[in-house]
């Protein structure tokens, strides 16, 4: 049986505060707009407040947080650090958005795909809700009714405004139209990647957003007056770029640095 509704309304429902931890997918052929739902989808759940925090393994240029995350043990970590007592406090919601599980979930690793699906039942106790993407690929012993709530297809690439979606717990198609677009800035041709563990620094490689390109000004001209930015706007850019290296950057300290130097204070006007 196939029913219709709008997309926004759509999303409220199938994310309602009922559920704690809610897991879909976005299939669809290149170019049929799959991730531009999905950050649509992640727009929605922030006006709503759906969730508690957001994450992604690309990089995001939104008016809210997105946390840039590529590993499992960092992504269960920000799980767990919203949810130090979900007894006492309540389960709080965080969404990620995990891009071309084609490409980091094929059929032909099986070995790390179980590793992938038994943490993934673990941390969705911690309020994970999870929306991935993909072409082909993906492994079944992962993308099924037993891990997934259900999955949207992007089915008209000339109308990446339709998709319907296939409810895998009451089997129940849906059909939805007039999706609308996006606000949130990313980069289509970004190669999405996801680990079960942090990458070495050599590995690692930190894709730069509009707040670390005005730090980076600022270092380079050693004021923000100089580099030709406000202050007001150049320390929420530093705040950001700091939190986003705390939580991100510092699992890759192996040891403590061994420079016991003390280098001179950077002008902060």
């Amino acid at each position: 049986m196939i029913s219709m509704t709008t997309p926004d309304d759509f999303i409220k429902r199938i994310f309602s505060k009922r559920l704690h931890s809610v897991c879909v997918a976005v299939l669809g052929k290149k170019q049929s707009g799959k991730t531009d739902f999905i950050l649509h989808m992640m727009e929605r759940l922030h006006a709503l407040e759906l969730m508690d925090g957001f994450g992604a393994n690309m990089p995001l240029e939104a008016p809210f947080q997105i946390d840039f995350i590529e590993d499992f043990q960092t992504l269960k970590q920000h799980c767990q650090m919203l949810n130090p007592d979900p007894e006492k406090r309540g389960i709080k919601r965080y969404f990620y958005f995990g891009s071309e599980m084609g490409k980091w979930l094929p059929k032909d690793q099986a070995w790390r795909n179980v590793k992938f699906i038994e943490e993934l039942q673990t941390i969705r106790k911690y309020g994970l809700s999870f929306a991935g993407d993909a072409i082909d690929r993906v492994d079944s012993r992962v993308l099924n009714e037993v891990h997934f709530d259900g999955c949207f297809r992007k089915y008209n690439v000339k109308n990446p405004t339709v998709a319907y979606y296939d409810n895998w717990q009451t089997g129940q198609r849906t059909l939805l139209k007039n999706i609308p677009k996006t606000t949130i800035r990313f980069d289509t041709w970004y190669s999405a990647n996801f680990y079960m563990e942090p990458q070495s620094p050599n590995d690692l490689l930190i894709p730069l957003n509009a707040e670390h390109k005005l730090v980076l000004q600022y270092l380079e001209a050693g004021s923000w007056r100089k580099a030709g930015i406000h202050p007001q706007e150049g320390k929420r850019a530093l705040a950001k770029v700091l939190n986003f290296h705390m939580n991100h950057c510092l699992h890759s300290i192996q040891e403590p640095s061994q420079d016991k130097s003390i280098s001179a204070p950077i002008e902060t006007d």
